[in-house]
């Protein structure tokens, strides 16, 4: 069943933490990135096939198009090429890196799997499940808000007569009939969409794995608020719960550093291009849009914003969340306990914090206040664009 992993907790039927990832490993095995255990010779020369053509072909079709075609383009036109070039050499830098770390992802899920385990109460578990469903539910709107994109173009091609992104195509040449036309506007709908579709996995694993470690982050602090509160319980067993709490956030905090380096490369790319494609797209809007080319980059600005603003802000509150952990051991029930316990509490306190954070490229932190950051430079450059008339003299030439 296609929607199960979004389903309504069943006590009987609870989804576990690595089921966070199914829709995104769905898609990372149509996309070519995650080889089936059999046939893994034919997956992999359709794999290097649909690459090229999304990662290699896409870019420099582009550039040829522009050094071809330039004078033909409206400003409209140029803006749309021009904002998905930028884009398109994002992709295969995030796809690299994707590439690279994959055993990275591996191990955070066997990660995730180890921290399930601690997971026994219906109550945690129903809180796992909840998370999950966030999880999957956030891929499949990211997946329409970037089709809606691709599907708002190619209607405003088929209306303007022009195919949406004039990607250089060596074999038909649009102008010459309408079936080349529509030839030509398929090809370049479906290429789009094999490409919206590869850069959906390198911006959305990042907010999966945020998700579910804030998830994890606040079952420990729960679970820290319980210790010493059962008087029937001896010494030995509140250590026992205590060293198991400890554990806990050592695999949290192990999960965190196995997934950094790969957000760190990814996001921090995505911070170089944003601020570009954010100004083009809102210049634009504002200035050369009709209304159907104007609806598909108001839709492309979403999808701007939501590769790095919903992480941003899930970093945010993780910082937050691991303030809260950090509280929750000091106000723990500790007065009465031994002096063993103490001891533990203490060196507890002290990891905890060693608050879990991500940057970007190891330069600067990654935040709602950095991604604010980023975007003003958009609004400069359309303030540029404005105050130099930029935009009025295109439409006259």
């Amino acid at each position: 069943m296609l929607f199960r992993y979004l389903r309504k907790p069943i006590p009987q039927d609870l989804l576990t933490s690595p089921e966070a990832l199914r829709y995104f490993e769905y898609g990372m095995f149509w996309m070519g990135l995650m080889a089936p255990p059999r046939n893994q010779l034919l997956y992999h020369i359709i794999s290097a096939m649909l690459m090229a053509w999304c990662l290699v072909y896409l870019p420099i079709g582009i550039i040829i198009t522009c050094v071809k075609d330039i004078n033909t383009f409206n400003p409209s036109e140029l803006l749309t090429v021009l904002q998905l070039f930028f884009n398109s050499l994002g992709t295969p830098i995030k796809v690299l890196f994707f590439k690279m770390h994959f055993w990275r992802f591996l191990k955070a899920r066997s990660l995730l799997s180890e921290m399930d385990k601690r997971c026994t109460d219906i109550g945690e578990r129903f809180v796992v499940h909840r998370w999950v469903v966030h999880c999957n539910r956030a891929y499949l709107i990211y997946q329409c808000i970037y089709i809606c994109y691709i599907i708002f173009t190619f209607l405003s091609a088929t209306i303007s007569g022009v195919p949406p992104w004039r990607i250089y195509n060596p074999f038909v040449d649009w102008r010459e009939s309408r079936s080349n036309f529509w030839k030509a506007i398929l090809n370049e709908t479906l290429l789009m969409l094999f490409s919206v579709s590869q850069t959906l996995l390198t911006d959305i694993y990042a907010l999966i794995y945020g998700f579910m470690l804030r998830a994890h982050i606040n079952l420990l602090k729960d679970r820290v608020e319980k210790l010493c509160t059962n008087p029937e319980r001896k010494d030995e067993e509140n250590q026992e719960d205590l060293v198991e709490c400890i554990k806990d956030h050592q695999l949290i905090q192990e999960f965190a550093k196995m997934i950094h380096p790969v957000i760190a490369r990814t996001i921090f790319t995505q911070f170089l291009l944003i601020g570009i494609c954010l100004g083009l797209s809102i210049i634009n809007l504002l200035f050369f849009a009709d209304f159907f080319t104007g609806l598909a980059t108001v839709v492309y600005i979403n999808g701007l914003m939501i590769q790095t603003f919903p992480f941003c802000f899930v970093c945010d509150l993780i910082k937050s969340d691991c303030a809260h952990l950090e509280m929750a051991i000091f106000h723990s029930n500790w007065l009465n306990a031994s002096k063993t316990y103490k001891l533990s509490l203490i060196f507890f306190l002290h990891n905890s914090q060693n608050s879990i954070a991500f940057t970007a490229g190891s330069i600067f932190p990654i935040s709602t206040s950095s991604n604010i950051q980023v975007a003003k430079l958009a609004f400069s450059v359309v303030t540029f664009v404005n105050q130099l008339n930029i935009a009025e003299r295109l439409t006259k030439n």
